[in-house]
């Protein structure tokens, strides 16, 4: 199983459980604010990894991280443009601010926790689980494919737990500067990752012509 295949694994874990959800709330408009976010994030994930594939001139994830190694994929600023739609992304899928926040404990601004109110014990840990496993993978793949990273395999090693904390302190830097945003403003910023990536793409056919 690749990494697509277990990130897809997962989001389909989450999205089953908010259907299993019975309470009227949390099973109904929880789920649908979620499930509608959701849309969004994937549409937006799909056009970014396009940019770095179309660079890459590949679909296979191994090809990916080679094709977009070194220093002459930033000639272009395809890649930076998918990069920026990357970031949107990452920020919506793993529930942080300004689209989401973790800490929160009110239902009318819930959108990653509130399809989970209904669970508790081995059920819970078993989403929270699955959120963070995805919440990992989508670092893994913003340092992987949209950061500069070194050719060799074992360089990449050495640097990924560097770039992992590195990013992981630029989300809790995000979180302490930016308010979270309403709700109904959060399919804006994805739309602007979406042009972000759509420019990447349009770029990327300019200059290979």
């Amino acid at each position: 199983m690749n990494l697509f295949e277990r990130y897809l694994s997962l989001w389909v874990a989450l999205l089953m459980a908010t259907w299993a959800a019975t309470v009227s709330f949390a099973g109904g408009a929880l789920r649908r604010r979620d499930l509608t976010l959701s849309v969004f994030v994937e549409a937006t994930l799909v056009l970014s990894l396009a940019v770095a594939a179309l660079l890459a001139e590949t679909t296979d994830l191994r090809g990916v991280v080679a094709g977009t190694a070194g220093t002459h994929v930033w000639t272009s600023p395809a890649l930076a443009l998918g990069a920026l739609a990357f970031a949107l992304v990452a920020v919506a899928e793993t529930g942080r601010q300004p689209v989401d926040s973790v800490d929160t404990h009110l239902e009318l601004t819930m959108i990653h926790e509130g399809p989970l109110l209904e669970y508790a014990g081995r059920d819970l840990a078993y989403l929270q689980w699955a959120a963070a496993a995805r919440h990992w993978l989508v670092l893994v793949l913003a340092a992987q494919v949209f950061l500069p990273h070194p050719h060799d395999v074992w360089l990449q090693l050495a640097v990924l737990p560097v770039v992992l904390v590195v990013l992981c302190a630029a989300f809790a830097l995000v979180e302490t500067l930016v308010a979270k945003m309403r709700v109904l403003l959060v399919p804006r910023l994805l739309a602007a990752g979406t042009i972000s990536a759509l420019l990447g793409i349009a770029s990327w056919l300019v200059s290979s012509s």
